[in-house]
């Protein structure tokens, strides 16, 4: 059945029960929704490289898109100064497994600035409560007198 708690799959009911009725639209519905059709919003949390959360049917996703893109052209502009080197480099990257590639993808991600997001306290926070609420999980109490 459809998550009617998802506001998308509650306006995509009423816009099909509009032109097809209540009974087929609410079908029709769980089947977009059930699809994974009938994503939600994501929460957008502001910092220097924005991350969007959206709840998923097996979990939350993190959408990095901005860091994973500024990463890509940084390479991009060693690869415009020093393409064989950057070229030698990435296929050296590939031709290596285990703790070398490792080693050889963090100094590259290093180089490129580095793939850490630093988060104020205000977007930590926020992460933390958009987290929580995609999960619909929630923080256990403590109970009075419990150790």
């Amino acid at each position: 059945m459809a998550d009617f708690s998802n506001p998308v799959a509650r306006r995509a009911a009423r816009l099909l029960a509009e032109c097809y009725g209540a009974p087929l639209a609410r079908n029709v519905t769980a089947l977009l929704d059930r699809e994974g059709l009938l994503a939600r919003a994501a929460d957008r949390i502001n910092a220097a490289f924005p991350v969007w959360v959206r709840r998923r049917q097996l979990g939350v996703e993190l959408d990095v898109t901005p860091l994973v893109s500024a990463l890509i052209v940084s390479l991009a502009a060693e690869a415009s100064e020093d393409s064989e080197g950057v070229g030698q480099e990435l296929a050296d990257l590939y031709a290596v497994s285990g703790p070398e590639r490792d080693e050889l993808v963090q100094i590259l991600l290093d180089r490129l600035g580095g793939a850490n997001m630093l988060l104020s306290n205000v977007g930590a926070e926020d992460l933390a409560a958009k987290l929580l609420i995609a999960t619909g999980s929630h923080v256990p109490q403590q109970r009075k007198g419990a150790a």
